[in-house]
């Protein structure tokens, strides 16, 4: 899969499928510039709030990948997390979204400033993207600095922010499990999705998911796959 590059877009979060404790309103910011565009999801009682990712973004713009970002969306919601647009410019966030057919859906965030770090993880009820579930577990603190060490020389060796073409095929959890990492710095945007099997054969990336995971404090059932 190939990652891409956007300017300052959207913020919004699915907030109906949401822990109420984490969520605050959805919130629309345009973009000033540039090609960017956020769809819609549209939510059980009529209602609609822009997907966190970017048209386009996770594979050929179309109703499959509409579906998919909105479905990847009401997750992140789930287990508290924020959209990552506005894009922050002091700051660089890397998060990982980690979805199974028959676990319960992780999300792990590394958030850098200078020299220090904090991680944030989280991991709800639910079972892979069927509907989203309660808050089972959350982790959250200060990264030690022999964590922020290592998760940038990972992140740095997966070439995250090399610009490149948007992906073509569309990643699926047929394979067992889906890798979703978001990256933003700096006013940029960075997505890459990985199926278990391809996942598999990306050490970089491989590497990263299980430093996000194993550092995120979470207790998870089964093996990392």
């Amino acid at each position: 899969m190939a990652a891409i590059a956007v300017p300052v877009g959207l913020s919004g979060l699915l907030g109906a499928c949401a822990h109420e404790v984490y969520q605050p309103a959805p919130a629309r910011v345009e973009a000033p510039f540039g090609p960017v565009t956020f769809e819609d999801c549209e939510l059980g009682d009529g209602s609609s709030v822009p997907s966190d990712f970017p048209k386009g973004s996770l594979g050929s713009a179309g109703t499959a990948e509409h579906a998919l970002a909105c479905g990847l969306s009401s997750q992140l919601a789930a287990l508290g997390e924020p959209s990552l647009f506005p894009l922050p410019r002091t700051s660089e966030v890397v998060r990982v979204l980690w979805i199974r057919a028959g676990g319960h859906p992780v999300s792990v965030r590394f958030e850098r400033q200078g020299n220090t770090g904090q991680l944030r993880g989280a991991q709800t009820a639910g079972k892979g993207l069927a509907a989203p579930g309660e808050v089972l577990e959350e982790s959250g603190g200060a990264a030690t600095p022999d964590q922020v060490r290592d998760l940038l020389a990972r992140i740095e060796a997966t070439h995250l922010w090399s610009p490149s073409a948007p992906p073509a095929a569309l990643p699926t959890i047929e394979s067992g499990s889906l890798w979703v990492f978001e990256g933003a710095r700096a006013g940029e945007y960075r997505v890459r999705a990985f199926q278990r099997d391809t996942l598999a054969r990306d050490s970089a990336f491989n590497a990263l998911a299980r430093s996000l995971v194993g550092g995120s404090g979470l207790h998870i059932e089964g093996a990392v796959y």
